[in-house]
């Protein structure tokens, strides 16, 4: 199925609208429900989507990832979702030294969930990724900030809105980079801060634009784990198709490790447009 962009938007607005939303800044990335959900006119279809949204991740908080998507579809949106183990392990056991894919187990020391899901017109699509640090070794997180990033392919989405609050959400220990790119966001993780368990999680709702078929139309996710010894600050930046970057506050040497795969270190970990779009 193809689809094509319904706001009948030129490109020369789009680059606007991004220009916009970079204008903004990070700040007030992080969107919490508002519980509005009730009062939202079905006459506005895209807003009572992102009050759904909101709602959504109010309840993950207090619930869990489960009981979030079954709300979703409760509420009619379809989703389609891909789960990518990685387990951190090192010559004396689990460690950070080095992320090693999972073949087809179960066990993760970093759970990531990637998720695409739409509205009932299939006008906005929300790129999101969750994850969770399950650790024996208590002292996992370390300096400087863990990267993730939710990007697409180039030229076929757009940011959803040039109001940041409706075109990004974060939880907690997580915060939306203000990069300088049209391909996707890339959000810095306190991974010092967050402990054994925590749920943690981005999003970014974009929407279809050009001549493309719903199958070339794919979504990306990707985290990147970092370590040293030394005081550096780190922040991040994607961009189609290399995917994660990350630049240091000073010249030093320090440990990253990233994936983009599924648990057999082959398949990117992406997902289309048909495969969350509802017929």
């Amino acid at each position: 199925m193809t689809k094509e962009n319904e706001s009948g938007r030129g490109r020369n607005e789009t680059v606007n609208r991004r220009t916009a939303l970079k204008a903004l800044g990070a700040a007030g990335a992080a969107v919490t429900g508002t519980g509005v959900l009730g009062t939202v006119s079905a006459a506005d279809p895209n807003q009572k989507y992102i009050a759904i949204q909101r709602a959504a991740n109010e309840i993950r908080e207090k619930q869990g990832r489960q009981a979030m998507l079954r709300f979703l579809r409760k509420q009619g949106i379809d989703y389609a979702t891909v789960r990518k183990p990685m387990a951190i392990e090192g010559e004396d056991g689990i460690s950070t030294n080095e992320f090693s894919n999972v073949d087809g187990g179960s066990y993760c020391d970093i759970c990531l969930d990637f998720t695409l899901y739409t509205n009932s017109n299939n006008t906005i699509y929300t790129i999101d990724m969750e994850w969770t640090y399950k650790l024996e070794n208590s002292d996992y997180g370390q300096q400087p900030n863990d990267g993730a990033a939710l990007y697409y392919t180039d030229s076929a989405w757009d940011y959803y809105s040039n109001s940041l609050s409706e075109t990004t959400y974060t939880s907690s220990n997580v915060s939306t980079e203000d990069d300088n790119n049209n391909d996707g966001v890339a959000y810095s993780v306190n991974d010092v801060s967050a402990g054994d368990g925590d749920r943690l999680y981005c999003g970014l709702n974009i929407e279809p634009i050009g001549d493309y078929s719903a199958s070339e139309r794919e979504v990306f996710g990707q985290y990147m784990h970092t370590w040293t010894d030394v005081e550096v600050n780190s922040s991040f930046g994607v961009s189609f198709p290399a995917g994660i970057s990350v630049s240091y506050s000073v010249d030093t040497n320090v440990n990253q490790e990233k994936t983009g795969t599924e648990g057999d270190g082959d398949t990117l970990m992406t997902l289309d447009q048909s495969e969350a779009t509802l017929d």
